[in-house]
């Protein structure tokens, strides 16, 4: 064999690997792709495996602006642009009320087609071109009747939960979370850039309660914490937006109804992987129900007291303080998890302690929170919880900054005289306590 036939058997012998690794990464991505489809395990957005020789940059970066990023990015300016039009020609007047809704109608529709058609070879694609349908025809349905009365409420209603429905049966059958997260929990601000929402806080808050419902079964069916999230916040959002710029007071049992309603179905929401699943609460699940117990606070607030007064205020500081407490007392006996009940009874607490505020004045204010604190250190020692005498020193160190940045600028001197004599004799107590109990305080394995 002379060096050109050599050099043509070596050719030809290159181009067979190169077509054998072509075949078996096809086959790779196939295998991948079918795993994706029946494994909940698998991330469905994690990008397939990278080609043969592939760079880091390409199978990285480039893979996720091109595989996950540009169509999340588009499907979201795409619907922000048939709702905006949608506004433009309600303002101009360009075109029938009909022919608005049809066309919108007609865009969601057009984006389904498109989304089936696409799902054997691009099923990524083609789950956002879904979440964008779904999208539009909630807003679309919304808006004819909100906005045209073209559509009863039954038959609105009844279309609402139709497609609620639909999508969670199609993030299930796609196994994708962007469906959960663009085409139910993105259809909550579609109605907002459409129109100020002021009439209709009802219908509103009760089309958002029915796609809440969808995204906690997601939770619980998947354990998507991505999307509970997202709805939580993007819930109360919108409500305390809404019970501080929009709030009237005959809207009163309107707010109320649906304060508790969001309340419980988030706090259903943060415990579900605890209770479905029998995880432990996790870090994130922990923030998640003390943001939640934070919103409904501030909600009841706005629409209890609107007008800020001291006496309102103090009222609906207690109620939440209590249900807190009842909480934290729920979540030790049913779950026994310490640092989720220690953060929920510190919640409790901080509210008491504003609620005395609010409550009372001067020198009634110090004594009772110093008994507070006495209560909470002997709470401490008796159940050897290195929480309680902490929480409860840390109580003294703020009446102390109270009466020495504020106290003593409006007490009289007996006043004065009292309340120093009362917290300097209490920290010699406390300290006292931790002199004559210091082997078993530190050396014992006290509860946290």
């Amino acid at each position: 064999m002379d060096q050109k036939e050599e050099i043509e058997q070596l050719k030809s012998e290159l181009l067979q690997l190169n077509q054998q690794l072509k075949t078996q990464h096809q086959t790779i991505q196939d295998l991948y792709r079918r795993l994706m489809q029946l494994s909940k395990g698998v991330d469905p957005l994690a990008p397939p495996p990278p080609a043969p020789g592939a760079s880091l940059f390409s199978g990285s970066y480039e893979n996720f602006i091109g595989l996950r990023l540009i169509h999340l990015v588009g499907i979201v300016v795409l619907v922000i642009g048939l709702s905006i039009g949608v506004k433009y020609a309600i303002d101009r007047d360009l075109i029938s009320e009909g022919m608005r809704i049809g066309l919108a109608y007609g865009a969601g529709v057009a984006l389904f087609v498109l989304s089936v058609r696409l799902r054997g070879q691009y099923e990524a694609f083609s789950a956002i071109l879904f979440s964008g349908a779904m999208a539009s025809v909630y807003f679309t349905t919304y808006g004819a009747y909100v906005y045209y009365a073209m559509i009863p409420f039954a038959m609105a209603f009844v279309l609402m939960i139709a497609f609620t429905v639909f999508t969670v049966y199609q993030a299930l059958s796609y196994n994708r979370k962007e469906i959960a997260l663009l085409g139910l929990v993105g259809a909550y601000a579609i109605p907002f850039l459409i129109s100020k929402n002021t009439d209709q806080p009802a219908l509103f808050f009760l089309y958002i309660t029915l796609i809440n419902t969808a995204v906690v079964f997601l939770v619980i069916k998947r354990g998507w914490r991505l999307v509970g999230a997202a709805a939580q916040h993007i819930t109360w959002l919108l409500f305390l937006g809404w019970a501080s710029m929009q709030y009237t007071e005959k809207h009163q049992w309107v707010g109320l109804i649906f304060l508790v309603a969001f309340f419980a179905l988030f706090t259903f929401n943060a415990l579900a992987s605890s209770i479905f699943r029998k995880e432990p609460i996790r870090e994130d699940d922990r923030w998640h129900l003390l943001l939640n117990n934070i919103a409904v606070y501030l909600g009841a607030v706005l629409i209890m007291a609107p007008g800020f007064e001291s006496d309102a205020i103090a009222s609906v500081t207690l109620v939440v303080s209590l249900v807190m407490a009842a909480e934290a007392y729920a979540l030790h006996f049913l779950w026994n998890e310490a640092k989720t009940r220690n953060s929920v009874a510190l919640l409790a607490l901080v509210l008491f302690v504003i609620f005395i505020a609010f409550q009372w004045e001067g020198l009634t204010v110090t004594l009772l929170w110093l008994l507070t604190a006495v209560l909470l250190f002997a709470y401490g020692i008796y159940w050897k919880s290195v929480w309680g005498r902490m929480v409860a020193v840390g109580l003294m160190g703020l009446t102390l900054l109270k009466l020495v940045a504020f106290d003593s600028l409006t007490f009289t001197t007996v006043q004065k005289v009292i309340s120093y004599l009362v917290l300097g004799v209490l920290l010699l107590v406390v300290s006292y306590f931790y002199q004559k109990f210091r082997t078993k305080l530190f050396q014992q394995n006290d509860n946290p």
